[in-house]
């Protein structure tokens, strides 16, 4: 018997599906619950800092003004349960928000915030390619000479390899494609800001690429299709096993697919005795 499709895909899914089909099986068809990770909300508060300092007047975009916007992030996601359910103690919430503060001064050292003209933040986006539904959100949509369209996506941990560098830019080249769809504009250059270093990956959208990023999504939509069609989600081993906090009922580790629907029941959650994972938000 086989699972239902799910209706739509974000970037990021398509990435989970390529890095683990079970993984991707729990977290986006099954929807288990994971306890909150500090590093995933930490990416959560920079990002919210970042779009408050870019809804503000471009001459008081200022650090100053970041680390202010900074503080009301973290007031307005406060009861925000991937906050609230943290468990620091009050050292490792002085270090989670010291990290966080570091993060947003080394946004400054990327690009001067004044000189950006932004006309989307954390834009919503929905578009369908070939037979395929996608959506995500694009941290900043702007403007820049002649009118152009620019991509920008922050990022806050760590900054890939060469060898993944290709893989991180599909997700952004992806957005350019539903950019493009929805506006009839291609934008002329996809950005990733990696604030940890600091430093920018950025690409050039072309006939190529959005091309090649058009087939490997129907590719990878067609496997996802057969995998729910058969119900076949089988765990791919790899390096990022270490933090996955779905071992429990990983046959790789001796789990039992079966029982993750457990987590299911009101005020269950994964409790995994693993470091959870180092988020690349």
């Amino acid at each position: 018997m086989g699972v239902g499709l799910p209706r739509g895909l974000s970037p990021s899914s398509f990435g989970a599906f390529k890095s683990c089909p079970l993984a991707f099986k729990f977290s986006y068809l099954d929807k288990l619950p994971q306890p909150p990770s500090p590093a995933a909300s930490k990416g959560t508060l920079v990002h919210r800092a970042l779009e408050l300092l870019m809804l503000r007047d471009a001459p008081a975009r200022t650090i100053e003004a970041a680390l202010t916007d900074l503080g009301r992030a973290r007031a307005d996601l406060a009861e925000d349960p991937d906050f609230a359910d943290l468990d620091l103690s009050a050292a490792e919430w002085d270090t989670f928000h010291a990290e966080a503060e570091h993060l947003v001064h080394r946004y400054f050292e990327l690009e001067d915030p004044t000189t950006v003209r932004p006309i989307g933040l954390e834009l919503r986006l929905a578009a369908t390619v070939g037979s395929v539904h996608l959506r995500g959100i694009i941290d900043r949509l702007e403007l820049v000479e002649d009118d152009e369209l620019v991509i920008t996506d922050y990022k806050t941990g760590s900054v890939p390899g060469e060898r993944h560098e290709l893989q991180r830019l599909a997700g952004v080249h992806m957005y350019a494609l539903m950019v493009e769809q929805l506006l009839g504009k291609r934008p002329i250059r996809v950005q990733l800001l990696y604030l940890s270093r600091p430093e920018a990956i950025i690409a050039i959208p072309s006939d190529q690429t959005v091309t090649g990023v058009a087939r490997k999504t129907q590719a990878l939509w067609n496997a996802i299709q057969s995998s729910c069609a058969r119900d076949d989600f089988r765990p791919r081993p790899g390096p990022l096993c270490e933090w996955c906090t779905y071992q429990a009922y990983c046959p790789a580790f001796g789990g039992d697919p079966e029982m993750a629907p457990e987590l299911r029941g009101p005020g269950t959650m994964i409790s995994p005795t693993l470091p959870l994972a180092t988020s690349s938000a």
